[in-house]
C-alpha cells in the first residue's frame, strides 16, 4: 500500500471525524466557539505557551491567536501573563475554569462520537482503538498515563 495514499485516506477520515463531531457539539452547546479555541485549550492543558509558540503550532499568523486567545481571556478560561524576566514575552496558560470548559467540551465531543462508534461490532471498535494506538505511536503522542494501563478489549470495555 502506497504511504501517500494511506495518508491522504487517514487525513480525509480525521477530516470527517472532526468535522461531525464538531459540528455535532457546537450544535448542542448553542455557541459560537471556534475549533481552534478548542485545540488551543487542548495545547494549555499540557503546560502554558507564549503567544509566538501558539501561532507556530497552529500555523497562523500570532495576531490570529491573539484574536482567540482574547476570547478565551474574556470568558475566564485563560490567563495572560508577562514573563518577569521579559516584559516582551506573553505567557498563555489554562485556568481552572478554562479546564472544567475543556473537560466537558471533551466529554461532549466523546459522547458524540461513541454514539456513532456504537454501530460498529465489538472487533471493530478493537481494531480502531488499535488504528488509534499505531497513529498516536506514529506521531509521537503518547498516551495519557491512565490510558497506557487500561486494555480494550474488543467487548469496549477497560480493565
Amino acid at each position: 500500500m502506497d504511504e501517500r495514499w494511506l495518508a491522504r485516506y487517514l487525513l480525509d477520515a480525521l477530516h470527517l471525524v472532526m468535522r461531525h463531531v464538531w459540528a455535532e457539539v457546537r450544535g448542542k452547546t448553542g455557541e459560537a466557539f471556534p475549533i481552534q479555541s478548542y485545540r488551543l485549550l487542548g495545547m494549555l492543558a499540557h503546560r502554558p505557551y507564549t503567544l509566538t509558540e501558539l501561532a507556530r503550532a497552529q500555523a497562523v499568523r500570532p495576531s490570529t491567536v491573539s484574536r482567540a486567545v482574547r476570547l478565551l481571556a474574556a470568558r475566564g478560561w485563560v490567563a495572560v501573563e508577562r514573563d518577569p524576566q521579559d516584559r516582551r514575552r506573553v505567557w498563555i496558560r489554562l485556568t481552572p475554569q478554562g479546564r472544567r470548559a475543556l473537560n466537558r467540551l471533551r466529554a461532549r465531543a466523546a459522547a458524540r462520537l461513541g454514539r456513532r462508534l456504537a454501530a460498529l461490532s465489538p472487533e471493530e471498535r478493537a481494531l480502531l482503538a488499535q488504528a488509534a494506538r499505531l497513529l498516536r505511536r506514529t506521531l509521537g503522542g503518547g498516551l495519557p498515563a491512565a490510558e497506557e494501563r487500561t486494555t480494550i478489549h474488543p467487548g469496549g470495555g477497560g480493565r
